[in-house]
């Protein structure tokens, strides 16, 4: 029984008789009103039922000095519905075309506490709306609150009170293949990404130096179908209540990493009833339910995603010969706990299983899993001026390959068994204590106990009647079971010198009995605010990764794990608000990067299923780094109907080879990204474009040998091997990219549907990724080919989401 695929056609089954019931019973006659619902006018004269349009309006102040305040953003909420608007100089807004009924306002200022008003009722008698008077309370930050990381970006935010934020709204419509949170995160400034994989890099570091969190939790390789990059992350977007990106200068609470961090933290279940949704797209379905027990002190969530890609390559010519599937769940259940506390158990299984089987190409049978589950716990002390947060946790990740390739005869030119396995036990304990207004202490510890596997076999040559092999003879064996303890402590004072200025010099050390190695990393962070809405911040430290325990290239034969790799990084940016939402940031930085590892890599540009077969695998034997470049970001958001952000990054990503400083493989010397947004006031539908132009990527050209078989007048025959030329000598062509995605929402009697259209590579463009070279004989003469290996082409998407 294939249950991914019986699950999606239970999810649709469900969706859609639950959709017709709702839609069925707007024709059932009068029933009680779901809260906030617009209220219906019937129309006895012209025999018309319609709803009732009305109007809201209003003047904000300030409540210390009565001063009008401008450019506060005006939400209105009810029954799936949304309008927003800002107030003009003068203090004043205006809503208009919203349907009568009672909704939820929030009122939402930089520098000022948020205002919320419940049940506010807008009746059908235009006359009976008195215009709406709001006064806001300036709002006293508290130190620990302030943000001194440059380069930090907010998603999923409920409303956009900072400048480098974006709403849920705004992330769950941009343009994303498969509705991903990785994905959407790609188009900030300094982040680099591949087409093929979810995974991306920060400022010239690959995404395997970026330290990823789940509710406290960090993550190990989140990601489904491996065997092509990582397509997807194993993160529902739907489960998520925020997320944060922290692109270089990331303080002592967070190590053992180089490029940034990557926080992401799940959504509370809802205080009252049940509530759920469910969608389903071209690439996968979810479902998720979430609920309160306790009378409210207990809440739980639930969330499930098959993904079945293969029905989407149904249409192209790989239909029968890829089959990949996944699928993740995740559960969360908390509890609120006496004075202020709360505890909560997590889990989250993902799994992955991936066929493919080509006549003359290599056949691959994998299967992938990764299981989760920790406790948390999150207590204030001293009337709140002591906090404690504890992370208790188990994880474990497998991971098997097993594969064969064939030579042209079909016959077995190799044979490819990979089993690996990772567990690790964890507790994080961080604490933080204000001692006064402008003094506040961090600190905190981080254990971690993993045991490791591997085993890996290749067995390489033409595999003749008998048993024996012939011909290639690089056969590897890799049999290990490495343990490490990894112990991190930190401390970092914050202090605010000056009402504008704040200041946290930490320290962190970083252990690891692997290496045998104890890291001593300080750091620096500045944040200085020399007029209303202008921000300086600065960081300076030193940060080390050591070499994970899973990521031992036993493929390759490598058998002992190198030393840390260390970096000290430099970052200095300014930003601007404006009226009107609109912001302005920039940010330069540097990173020095020393103890290089050395790595494998297929340099030659193509995805493969076994890249330790391929001609292009290359030992990038490197000894330093440097990173550097600067950023400029365009925005403005929460704007009343469009919303658009435009960045521009000068980059430089070059390591160290043999004395020689060589451009990395993702090395963007020159990027743009933009991205619009229209929607109508009364937020029904929602229209985004997103568009990117990078410089061409390095590549390593290919040297093509030909050897003559036969030189017989009537028989000419030649033999042809490729090798790797220069490192990341030439570069592709540019690379650009323009996707669009258009998004309705309608209002059933219970809850909301959306109805999404996307497509990928809106013109159809055709970007490369590399080149490949051949020679054949034609006409008895030999002839050179060549042409290009491309990214994505143009891939329409569509699907449907239902909260109720």
């Amino acid at each position: 029984m294939d249950v991914g695929r019986t699950y999606a056609g239970l999810v649709v089954a469900a969706a859609l008789l639950a959709l017709a019931g709702s839609l069925g019973a707007q024709d059932s006659g009068p029933r009680a009103p779901y809260p906030a619902r617009g209220t219906v006018v019937v129309d006895e004269e012209r025999g018309e039922v319609h709803l009732a349009l009305v109007s809201m309006e209003g003047m904000v102040r300030d409540t210390a000095d009565g001063a009008v305040l401008g450019d506060a953003r005006i939400e209105l909420h009810g029954a799936g519905r949304g309008f927003s608007t800002r107030t003009t100089a003068d203090g004043r807004f205006r809503l208009v075309a919203v349907p009568a009924g009672h909704y939820t306002v929030r009122i939402t200022r930089l520098g000022y506490e948020p205002v919320v008003l419940e049940n506010v009722p807008l009746r059908p008698d235009r006359d009976a709306n008195a215009a709406l008077r709001v006064a806001m309370r300036q709002r006293t930050v508290a130190l620990s609150e302030i943000v001194i990381t440059p380069g930090h970006f907010g998603l999923l935010q409920r409303s956009v009170d900072a400048s480098q934020s974006m709403s849920r709204e705004a992330v769950e419509s941009v343009p994303q293949l498969g509705e991903d949170i990785y994905r959407a995160v790609a188009r900030a400034p300094g982040v680099t990404t591949d087409d093929f994989s979810a995974k991306f890099g920060v400022r010239g570091m690959s995404g395997d130096a970026l330290y990823v969190s789940l509710d406290g939790l960090e993550l190990v390789e989140p990601f489904h179908m491996k065997d092509v990059g990582g397509a997807f992350s194993i993160i529902d977007i739907q489960t998520l209540g925020s997320a944060t990106l922290n692109t270089g200068g990331f303080t002592a609470e967070y190590g053992d990493k180089l490029a940034g961090v990557f926080t992401l933290t799940t959504s509370d279940p809802r205080a009252e009833g049940v509530h759920g949704s469910v969608a389903v797209s071209a690439m996968n379905a979810r479902a998720t339910m979430q609920g309160a027990f306790a009378g409210g002190k207990g809440g739980w969530v639930l969330s499930a995603r098959p993904g079945y890609l293969d029905f989407a390559l149904k249409a192209t010519e790989m239909r029968d010969s890829i089959q990949p599937r996944y699928y993740d769940l995740f559960a969360k259940a908390t509890y609120d706990l006496p004075r202020g506390g709360r505890v909560a158990i997590h889990a989250l299984r993902a799994g992955d299983t991936f066929k493919y089987l080509k006549r003359d190409e290599p056949h691959i049978f994998s299967g992938y899993g990764s299981s989760y589950a920790w406790a948390t716990w999150d207590q204030p002390f001293f009337d709140a001026r002591l906090r404690m947060q504890s992370v208790l946790s188990g994880a474990a990740i497998s991971w098997q390959r097993h594969g064969e390739a064939f030579t042209s005869t079909l016959q077995q030119s190799a044979l490819i068994d990979d089993a690996r396995s990772l567990d690790r036990l964890g507790l994080r304990q961080d604490w933080t204590f204000d001692a006064t207004r402008s003094l506040m202490f961090k600190w905190g510890i981080d254990a971690k106990r993993e045991s490791a596997a591997y085993d890996y076999e290749r067995v390489m040559g033409v595999r003749q009647p008998d048993g024996s092999r012939t011909g290639r003879n690089d056969s590897v064996s890799t049999i290990l079971a490495p343990r490490a303890d990894k112990l991190a402590l930190y401390f970092a004072p914050r202090v605010q010198l000056l009402p504008s200025l704040v200041v946290e010099a930490g320290a962190r050390l970083d252990r690891s009995s692997l290496t045998d190695e104890s890291i001593v990393s300080p750091r620096v962070n500045v944040a200085w605010q020399p007029r209303a809405h202008t921000t300086v911040r600065a960081a300076w430290g030193g940060y080390s990764q050591s070499q994970s325990l899973f990521s031992l290239q036993a493929e390759d034969g490598v058998k002992s794990f190198g030393q840390a790799e260390r970096a000290q990084q430099r970052t200095l940016g300014v930003e601007q608000s404006f009226a009107g939402g609109v912001s302005v940031r920039v940010e330069a930085y540097e990173r020095k990067l020393t103890h290089a590892r050395a790595t494998y890599m297929n340099v030659g540009g193509d995805l493969w299923l076994f890249p330790e077969l391929l001609w292009d695998r290359t030992l990038i034997d490197r000894t330093a780094g440097r990173d550097r470049g600067l950023e400029v970001q365009l925005a403005r958001k929460g704007a009343r109907r469009a919303d658009w952000s435009l960045s521009y990054a000068l980059a430089s990503s070059t390591d160290q080879i043999g004395g020689a400083w060589v451009p990395r493989s993702f090395d963007e010397r020159h990027a743009v990204h933009g991205d619009w947004s229209f929607h109508p006031t009364n937020g029904s539908w929602r229209l985004s474009l997103a568009g990117v132009v990078h410089s061409g990527w390095p590549y390593t050209p290919t040297v093509l040998h030909v050897d003559t078989v036969s030189t017989s007048p009537s028989d000419l025959a030649v033999t042809t091997w490729r090798t790797p030329g220069a490192l990341n000598s030439v570069r592709l062509r540019p690379y650009h990219r323009v996707d669009v995605r258009w998004t309705k929402y309608f209002h059933p009697a219970v809850g909301q549907l959306s109805v999404f259209g996307e497509v990928y590579n809106l013109l159809g463009t055709v970007n490369p990724r590399g080149f490949w070279r051949d020679a054949i004989v034609k006409d008895g003469q030999v002839v050179f080919t060549t042409g290009e290996i491309h990214q994505w082409p143009r891939l329409p998407v569509a699907g449907f989401s239902w909260q109720f």
